[in-house]
């Protein structure tokens, strides 16, 4: 999918209103070319030989990326310091603040808390650190969206050179090949163990990750996600009008963690992420259509990464090599009885 196909799809992504879910559905899916393959690097190591004898996918959560800028909430710190000083404007409107806690939190307050809990204790308060605390704990956001974001990454270009070094242990590992055309090889939801499973019930949606250099606002996102769990802690629903102007929330948490910066565009990566909250582990399973053998992989290697693929039922084994146009590919390799 080239940058004008990935452009398109984030602006359809980013006007979809979340009123009507499926049809925003329908609107995005119309926006992506799929590959018809799809590439996972990965080393030689225990957890990822075992992921590939038993053609397994595992989710990870965003929170150990190591891009600490992928899944990022781009917050306007000092948008929503102003917004939040502009209620303590006056006596009066503080009152009202606290009043409007006092309410929505009293069920949780002890009667000590809620006696201390004032407009002079309040006003005392953000003389004395208050707006910073608060300003920190909306920070602390970021955290709180990355460690629910689920996600398996591919990219559609099977000889990234940069994807070798950094993914398949300076080609000394291997790649997976997934092809979407082939339904047969994609095990979930087909089995008597997957009745209550949320990949099955919701699915996996794949989408085009988009690169660029101007970030999506998240600002808007982060205050919802913060009244969402003011919310879950008073055990008490937000009057709706505290949400004006933030949306429905839905699609928030794709947009991201479907950009990513300008200088990661060569990776031509694609997401899989989970339709549901989820807990972990979070895995699923689908057959590749064949494996890529490293570069630099040594005979022992070899051997050991070929014998797992074929108790997984993978028929095609490719090894790496650089060919008279010095550009990195791969030829079959015959497989034994």
């Amino acid at each position: 999918m080239d940058s004008d196909g990935r452009k398109r799809f984030w602006d359809t992504l980013c006007s979809l209103s979340g009123i009507d879910k499926r049809q925003d559905v329908e609107k995005l899916i119309s926006t992506i070319h799929y590959p018809k393959y799809l590439y996972r690097y990965r080393p030689v190591s225990i957890n990822s030989l075992e992921a590939l004898r038993t053609n397994k996918l595992h989710f990870s959560s965003a929170n150990y990326y190591d891009d600490p800028f992928d899944t990022f909430l781009h917050i306007d710190i000092e948008a929503i310091r102003k917004e939040y000083l502009s209620a303590f404007q006056t006596p009066e409107s503080t009152e009202t603040v606290v009043d409007g806690v006092r309410s929505l939190l009293g069920s949780i307050l002890t009667e000590e808390q809620a006696a201390q809990l004032t407009a002079k204790n309040v006003t005392n308060a953000l003389s004395h650190g208050l707006t910073e605390s608060f300003l920190s704990s909306a920070l602390a956001l970021r955290d709180e969206v990355k460690k629910d974001t689920w996600s398996v990454c591919f990219s559609e270009n099977g000889f990234n050179e940069v994807l070798w070094l950094k993914y398949a242990d300076q080609h000394k590992g291997f790649v997976q090949i997934y092809d979407l055309e082939n339904n047969d090889n994609f095990l979930c939801g087909k089995q008597e163990k997957c009745t209550n499973c949320g990949i099955k019930n919701f699915g996996t949606p794949l989408y085009p990750i988009y690169y660029s250099d101007t970030p999506y606002d998240a600002t808007n996102f982060a205050k919802f996600v913060m009244l969402r769990k003011i919310g879950g802690m008073a055990g008490a629903p937000i009057p709706p009008e505290l949400y004006a102007g933030m949306g429905t929330g839905l699609w928030e948490q794709e947009k991201t963690t479907l950009i990513k910066k300008e200088c990661h565009k060569y990776d031509e990566e694609w997401r899989m992420i989970t339709g549901c909250p989820m807990n972990p582990p979070i895995m699923m399973e689908w057959i590749p259509s064949g494996i890529i053998l490293g570069l630099r992989m040594d005979a022992a290697e070899e051997n050991l990464v070929v014998s797992m693929a074929k108790e997984a039922g993978i028929k095609n084994i490719y090894k790496s090599y650089i060919d008279a146009q010095n550009r990195l590919n791969a030829f079959p390799v015959p497989m034994s009885k």
